[in-house]
């Protein structure tokens, strides 16, 4: 009977030990939580992945809370076990079991202007030993290891403004000698939490953001974002205006200044300096891939559209290869004297000349004097010496450090089977809203939960699509290869002018879908739907939406009704969360119906209704209003759905916007100009009718032969007929009537200067122009 009893007050205070270790390892976890999660109630702080097995092993060794605080923050704030990183998404932190935690919470979400960019990390920088780093030449200089000896740089701060640049403030965030910069103005805040996200993700931390503005300067203090000011104490602004992304303006040259200013200004301080555009988002650690070339005294993007080197192979472009212009948007300098007086230099020449643009500067003098065969570094033939043989340049290697074509069109870092490094925002259309469009295709750019979770959506099946094979497709000629690819258009643009349609009755935002391209984007001819040397680009591909649909032209002032729209890829990103992905309704439209009739089908996600066809608007209200608080509506028959509008002033609306994005068939090239009196030379020419198009019939040439086109198969024969030629000027107008946001000036051969208004080149790189048509020398046509 003792024994029993010794037993049961045995396992009773068992019990009460247990309960009351979990009670205080509760409430210590609980406690570092709050201290972690509410250390500012203006900001939201990054919820870091914890490791558990540290958090309990810390409480039962610490004797009270503020023990265990203080022993567990320099890991919450990352410690060597634990970096931190920057949220994902709306799912809530990343947590032990309930049972273990029953305090982990959904992230909190505010509504102040930071909160909506998710959640930057405002944990304070903790100093470390300083490290001394060499340079290119040998030069020994100080650099940060991790910073603890030094101030943190919101020593700095002062009013919360972004503070003035010293060599105190770089030292402070520098690593190794090295510093990652950045910037903009406020207009761009959203790109600077995208870039900062990505950042903080490959783990690079040794990163500025330059302030071109008093307001994100503000701004980046409260968020914890390291910057320093680009205007001058007193003043608001560095003169820059809100659209120094868009190619070809005043506020572009400005900027192009400001940013070899910047360089020069870093390098006077001995350090080594990455400079980044902030459409230009980091994806792997860069700074490592540099440490691989230490005899380039700068390493440069490029825009060469193909790869000079084999798949497989993660080095360098060949120098002798990779002609094309080196872009600067991701440039890393290695600081030595050759390169400071380098920088020196293409300052002076681009403040010499106002017009002179910074990228045809640095062009010019890199190359000056060059030989990229016999003019090599000694020890590394991928890096070859430019400005008349005082410099190390490297052509970092396009499939990994991407521009806009070969990361978005080609996905040159699959063919080439090599990690992607960087991306940068390039070769697009649709100014900054294209660039936007761009990165959230490839799930890259870091909304905030509300882009996610504030609307409800309508998407759609696409029933008729085009499915040539490369094979069959190339064996057209380049006119009847751009037919089918606008054919193509054609049949899968039907199912999303519906969708349309339906979101301009039930208010909802359209999820464009995955449409094929057979044919690439650009302002002068394609080779065989390709754009003029990117040869490894495979047809057909994914179309970024503003290929075929302009992102200014989706609410531009061109119709009272504004398309709302998420990309092809919305309801694939992990930052969207699950319970919207999981509330949607399908729907099949049928002749035989006349009620909706439910049914529930794991396969279509769960709920599957089937209604009558050519539902009016006045059906779909009433008729759909029990599906009203699904997030997404799928459409699985968008031509049989919708049956008309009842509203005439609605109609007008959704079709006008209809007919202002819709895209349109670029001519054939212009004919030549006919030979001289004398000359007896044949000169096979196919001129374009009104609507793109070539007819066999109407093909002209001096000789009696012509190549024609066959419109069935697509290939050469061969005709006698004679008609006459376009004349020139209606042939420039044709020609400048292209495809929805291309807006070129009508001239003898349409150059590709902008004609309506904030259409889609100014967003350009401008060097694809320089290269393809010199300096803006009008092109040689358009193809689609």
């Amino acid at each position: 009977m003792r024994v029993q009893q010794f037993l049961v007050l045995g396992a009773l205070a068992l019990v009460f030990l247990l309960y009351t270790t979990y009670h205080q390892q509760h409430r210590l976890s609980h406690a570092l939580h709050l201290d972690r999660l509410v250390r500012d109630d203006h900001r939201v702080v990054a919820h870091n992945r914890m490791d558990w097995h540290a958090v309990w092993t810390a409480a039962r060794a610490s004797g009270s809370e503020e023990d265990f605080a203080a022993a567990m923050r320099g890991s919450a704030y990352g410690g060597a076990d634990n970096t931190i990183k920057l949220q994902r998404s709306a799912e809530s932190p990343s947590c032990p079991p309930q049972r273990e935690c029953p305090v982990c919470a959904p992230a909190i979400t505010t509504t102040t202007t930071i909160a909506a960019v998710g959640a930057l990390s405002t944990a304070p920088r903790h100093d470390s030993p300083s490290t001394t780093a060499a340079g290119a030449d040998g030069t020994a200089r100080t650099g940060s290891g991790d910073i603890t000896s030094r101030h943190s740089w919101r020593s700095f701060v002062a009013d919360g403004q972004a503070p003035q640049i010293s060599k105190a403030l770089v030292q402070s965030v520098a690593k190794d000698g090295a510093v990652i910069v950045t910037w903009a103005n406020f207009a761009l805040w959203d790109f600077v939490k995208t870039w900062i996200f990505h950042a903080k993700e490959v783990g690079l931390d040794n990163y500025m953001v330059g302030a071109m503005d008093a307001q994100i300067g503000r701004e980046l203090v409260a968020a914890d974002v390291p910057c320093f000011a680009m205007y001058q104490s007193g003043s608001n602004h560095s003169g820059v205006g809100s659209d120094h992304l868009q190619w070809g303006g005043e506020a572009f040259h400005k900027m192009g200044r400001q940013k070899i200013t910047l360089a020069q200004m870093f390098l006077s301080l001995g350090m080594d300096l990455l400079l980044v555009d902030v459409d230009a988002v980091l994806l792997g650690d860069v700074m490592e891939y540099f440490g691989r070339y230490p005899q380039a005294d700068i390493l440069v993007t490029s825009d060469q559209l193909a790869s000079t080197i084999e798949p497989g192979d993660p080095g360098l472009e060949l120098p002798d290869k990779a002609q094309s212009p080196m872009n600067i948007g991701l440039m890393f300098f290695r600081y030595s004297d050759r390169t400071v007086n380098f920088v020196d230099s293409w300052l002076d020449a681009i403040n010499a000349d106002p017009t002179y643009w910074d990228q045809n500067a640095f062009n010019d003098l890199a190359r000056q004097g060059w030989d990229p065969v016999s003019k090599v570094h000694p020890n590394q033939k991928r890096v070859f010496m430019g400005a008349n043989s005082t410099l190390g340049v490297g052509v970092l290697p396009v499939a990994s450090f991407s521009g806009g074509h070969t990361f978005y069109v080609q996905r040159l870092y699959e063919v080439q089977r090599v990690t992607p490094y960087a991306v940068h925002c390039t070769f697009q259309y649709g100014a900054n809203p294209g660039k936007r469009n761009r990165l959230r295709e490839a799930m890259l750019f870091d909304d905030p939960p509300s882009y996610y979770m504030d609307d409800s959506f309508v998407s759609v099946e696409l029933r008729r699509v085009p499915s040539a094979t490369w094979a069959e497709h190339s064996a057209k000629n380049n006119s009847a290869m751009k037919r089918y690819h606008f054919r193509g258009l054609d049949m899968q643009l039907g199912a999303v002018w519906q969708a349309m349609r339906v979101a301009a009755v039930t208010n909802r935002s359209v999820i464009i879908p995955k449409l094929a391209c057979y044919c690439d984007k650009y302002w002068t001819e394609l080779d065989q739907c390709r754009v003029p040397g990117a040869t490894q680009t495979r047809i057909p591909f994914l179309c970024p939406m503003d290929h075929v649909l302009d992102p200014i032209f989706m609410d531009d002032g061109a119709s009272d009704f504004k398309v709302r729209w998420r990309e092809h890829s919305f309801l694939e990103n992990s930052r969207c969360p699950d319970w919207v992905k999981r509330s949607r309704v399908t729907f099949y439209s049928s002749a035989m119906g006349t009620r909706p009739v439910e049914k529930w089908v794991v396969q279509e996600g769960g709920l599957v209704v089937l209604l009558p066809a050519n539902l009016t608007e006045g059906d779909i209200r009433e008729m759909l209003k029990p599906y009203y608080a699904y997030k997404v509506w799928h459409i699985k028959d968008p031509e049989k759905f919708f049956g008309g509008f009842d509203d005439e002033k609605l109609a007008a609306a959704v079709e006008s916007r209809i007919q202002h994005l819709q895209p349109v068939m670029p001519p054939d090239p212009a004919p030549p100009p006919p030979p001289m009196a004398n000359s007896t030379a044949a000169v096979p020419v196919q001129a374009a009718g009104s609507d793109g198009t070539v007819d066999a019939a109407a093909n002209t040439a001096t000789a009696n032969t012509v190549a024609t086109t066959n419109e069935v198969t697509g290939t050469n024969a061969q005709t006698d007929v004679t008609s006459p030629q376009l004349p020139p000027d209606q042939s420039a107008i044709s020609c400048c009537n292209l495809y929805s946001g291309c807006g070129l000036t009508p001239g003898p051969s349409c150059g590709w200067r902008g004609l309506r208004g904030n259409s889609g080149f100014q967003s350009q790189e401008p060097s694809h122009g320089a290269r393809e048509g010199r300096h803006g020398t009008p092109a040689t046509g358009l193809a689609a």
